[in-house]
């Protein structure tokens, strides 16, 4: 036996060690300890028996492939065929024509926000595909809508209105390409491309919504006001023990409310609820730090590529003071393993959200309410501040499992790129590291009782209009008191792959200034104050000033080398 094949067998044999004392950890009271599911284990059946036109591409193909955007609208047609609880709304027409379907669940069926409003129950927004080579979330989405309309899981509506969409980036998904193996699997052996067809990551455009996609769901989102944001992913080839990661808001600026109770209470309850009904282990959407040593000693938001920016729609989503949530599975298991985590992970979210919407329900609420009353209470005397950028810190020591080693190699007789066997497969090791994922500010600003911008300005007013941010125009000239921001140099630096703009520069003292009618004014107290803010100071991580919206302007008032004043004006109250 060579001293490799030695190593191994030890390191197996002390991870079956490892994970019996795991298992017999999460025994109950009465005993009795769920059988865990590791690798690319399944439990037998576990998609049920169903007619032909209602089977999912990934079902009906063994996990070999995955569904275009025409299989997604047939899929849909069918359902609707056989339940009166399916609503579709169009989200929008992609710039190569294509319409993403947003299926309406609910019971009684509702057609309209109003509608939904008017039936009391909050609505739970569960989309795939933002990325078409990770799709495992959409097809898993299709498998829950099947479950909640014609299915054992109708209960579920009870108490609440689910939105599905399985596929978002339709043009995507369409560019078809073979399988390469860099995300750690050899299934599916045809998906779509990341980028839409305009070469655009739709999960970099939640502040500067540039394309069709992602306003198309914005004004969804606006209608319908979910309460609760889900976005499914896969992180390709990684090292943790877990069937599915999941995370939530840590943009430093929203609301502490809805991410707390997420974070604190949602996540343990939907994670235990995980390992009892479905038999597998999931956590914390991170990664471990450093390069590969073993044992690593951190878990990182970081290391994942999970930052503080509002870039990601599901932090921007926080900044409405909502729930909002992003899974992401490992890359190395199966398709159908894959496919499963997301599964067993959402369908536990809605049993969680189900029973507890008036719960949720209140706690959005509660968070619209402060951020306004503290607007109104605090910010003319300047005492009101949020925060402009952050970082990770640690919650402290933590059991995480994991694995030594993950390799990836051709499958013998193929050319399909795989994992070596004996690798990152059976029971994991648990290792105790430093949880890097707890979001703390770290520079912050004074949150002014409202915005002025001159009435050449329209494109940001439109534009924060199109974020669900109240924009009124002056019908009479508004005398007020307030501060300018002097701009001392306008810089252009590269950060997460992208070209970002960056101001420095400084507020002057407060002053008075008179604003003509016509001028657009942001009332600051409204439930979207937090993402208000966040976008419109200028110095903000990822604001709009971050994203380049405001270039033009910037560039004009900054062209001949010399100060200038930032074209939107803090104003702290009024003056008579």
């Amino acid at each position: 036996m060579s001293r490799y094949s030695l190593m191994m067998r030890i390191h197996q044999a002390a991870a079956a060690v490892v994970a019996l004392a795991v298992s017999l950890s999460f025994q109950g009271a009465s005993g009795q300890t769920p059988r865990i599911y590791w690798d690319d284990e399944v439990p037998a059946g576990w998609t049920g028996k169903w007619q032909d036109d209602v089977l999912t591409v990934a079902e009906r193909t063994r996990y070999a492939r995955t569904m275009t955007s025409e299989q997604n609208l047939e899929f849909i047609t069918a359902l609707r065929g056989k339940t009166e609880f399916v609503h579709v709304v169009n989200m929008f027409i992609s710039p190569l024509r294509k319409v993403a379907p947003a299926m309406v669940i609910a019971n009684p069926r509702v057609t309209s926000p109003q509608q939904a409003r008017a039936s009391g129950k909050p609505v739970v927004f569960l989309f795939g595909n933002i990325h078409p080579p990770e799709s495992e979330a959409a097809e898993a989405l299709q498998m829950i809508a099947r479950d909640l309309t014609i299915g054992s899981r109708k209960a579920l509506l009870q108490n609440q209105i689910v939105i599905i969409v399985p596929i978002f980036n339709v043009d995507g998904t369409d560019t078809l390409v073979p399988q390469d193996g860099s995300l750690g699997s050899e299934t599916p052996h045809i998906f779509g491309t990341r980028e839409n067809s305009q070469g655009l990551d739709l999960n970099r455009d939640s502040v500067k919504l540039e394309t069709a996609e992602a306003n198309g769901m914005y004004r969804l989102l606006n209608a319908w006001d979910p309460v609760l944001l889900l976005d499914g992913h896969l992180m390709s080839r990684v090292n943790h023990g877990y069937a599915n990661t999941y995370g939530t808001t840590t943009v430093p600026a929203a609301a502490p409310g809805p991410r707390d109770y997420t974070h604190d209470t949602l996540f343990p309850a939907v994670r235990a609820a995980v390992r009892k009904d479905f038999g597998i282990e999931v956590f914390t959407h991170a990664l471990f730090g450093g390069r590969g040593a073993w044992p690593p000693t951190t878990w990182s938001h970081d290391a994942a590529a999970w930052t503080v920016e509002a870039k990601f729609i599901v932090n921007d989503y926080g900044l409405r003071n909502r729930l909002a949530i992003i899974t992401e599975t490992p890359g190395q298991p199966t398709f159908e393993r894959r496919i499963y985590g997301q599964y067993a992970y959402i369908t536990a979210l809605l049993e969680y959200t189900n029973a507890h919407a008036k719960e949720i329900q209140a706690i959005v609420k509660a968070a619209d309410d402060k951020t306004v009353a503290e607007v109104q209470t605090r910010a003319e005397s300047g005492q009101l501040r949020n925060w402009l950028d952050g970082e990770y810190q640690s919650r402290g020591k933590i059991d995480v499992l994991g694995y030594r080693t993950n390799v990836a190699e051709y499958r013998a007789g193929t050319s399909f790129m795989s994992t070596r066997p004996g690798t990152a497969s059976g029971p994991p090791e648990t290792v105790s590291v430093d949880d890097l994922t707890k979001p703390v500010g770290t520079r912050d600003a004074v949150v002014p009782r409202g915005y002025l911008m001159r009435a050449d300005m329209a494109n940001i007013a439109e534009k924060l209009r199109a974020h669900n941010i109240r924009v009124t125009t002056l019908d009479k000239p508004m005398r007020v008191e307030g501060e300018a921001f002097l701009i001392k140099q306008m810089r252009s630096v590269r950060s997460g792959g992208y070209d970002m703009t960056t101001l420095d520069g400084a507020f002057s003292p407060l002053e008075t200034r008179d604003f003509p009618a016509g001028s657009f004014y942001v009332d600051m107290a409204q439930p979207m104050a937090n993402a208000a803010f966040y976008y419109l100071e200028p110095q903000a991580r990822d604001g709009f000033v971050g994203w380049r919206v405001m270039d033009p302007q910037l560039r004009a008032l900054t062209a001949a080398g010399a100060a200038a004043e930032y074209p939107i004006f803090k104003m702290r109250r009024t003056k008579n």
